[in-house]
């Protein structure tokens, strides 16, 4: 099978691409300025946001405990149930605050996110580095004709997941970081890096079908995921964190509800 014609359509995207870069040179890392004050400043609103919600969640325990029982839910013909039917209390108030506290923390990181995507460009700054990795790992040099040459779809994708997994263990973006912000960022990143992987090889499966192509180049795909990532990360990331925040607040209510029905049960 010859691929004469999908290296013509690659090297003619490329003399398009460059003609127009000289109208509008890609935006570098140095281009969009620093990033550590954004981030020392989520950690705080996620912080806020955790301590927030779990402090709720410990009073809408204690409150949750009265109610069943004033309302006699959890009543117990048992002599000794009068006394030890407060150990149940701190459970309402521990599960209340680690419950509602967890998801504050994960709502907190998931809105943060959403903010570096949106005003701080954290996808391109994160498919810069990646790119900048895979470069590296075609051929071991970074140069121009690495970007411009066609890779197989299946070469690709293993290049780039490798690229990502060695972005996202490092410590790339995180100088001038310490404790919660080191900590919050290092696990935002590889949530970041997950999705952005998941969407990458998604943008190649839909180029593929689009130009019935078994080759791609760096160049074109980067292209492709600093045009469309953006928004297909905001929506994954907003997806996880409304389904983090419904876990840990299911949690908080499966707790009190669990006592109650035990109890109707033993009656």
């Amino acid at each position: 099978m010859s691929n004469a014609p999908i290296q013509n359509e690659q090297i003619e995207y490329s003399d398009t691409r460059r003609r127009a870069a000289a109208a509008a040179p890609r935006r570098s890392l140095r281009d969009m300025g620093p990033i550590t004050g954004a981030i020392a400043s989520a950690a705080a609103t996620v912080g806020s946001r955790a301590l927030g919600l779990g402090a709720a969640g410990f009073v809408l325990g204690i409150v949750g405990f009265f109610v069943e029982k004033g309302t006699g839910l959890l009543d117990h013909p048992s002599e000794r149930w009068g006394v030890l039917v407060y150990g149940l209390l701190l459970v309402y108030m521990a599960a209340g605050a680690i419950g509602l506290g967890t998801a504050g923390l994960w709502r907190g990181i998931g809105r943060v996110a959403m903010n570096l995507v949106e005003q701080h460009k954290l996808c391109q700054r994160i498919v810069a580095r990646v790119f900048e990795r895979a470069e590296g790992l075609v051929e071991g040099v970074n140069t121009p004709e690495i970007l411009r040459k066609p890779l197989p779809i299946q070469k690709l994708r293993d290049v780039l997941s490798r690229a990502i997994t060695a972005y996202a263990t490092s410590d790339d973006d995180e100088s001038g970081l310490g404790g919660f912000s080191r900590s919050m960022f290092r696990r935002l990143k590889l949530k970041v890096c997950r999705h952005i992987e998941t969407k990458i090889i998604e943008l190649i499966g839909e180029e593929t079908r689009d130009r019935n192509t078994v080759e791609l180049t760096l160049e074109r795909l980067q292209d492709l995921a600093e045009e469309k990532l953006d928004e297909r990360v905001m929506d994954a990331l907003d997806g996880a964190r409304n389904q983090q925040a419904f876990v840990w607040g299911g949690l908080f209510v499966a707790v009190l509800a669990l006592p109650p029905i035990a109890l109707a049960l033993l009656r």
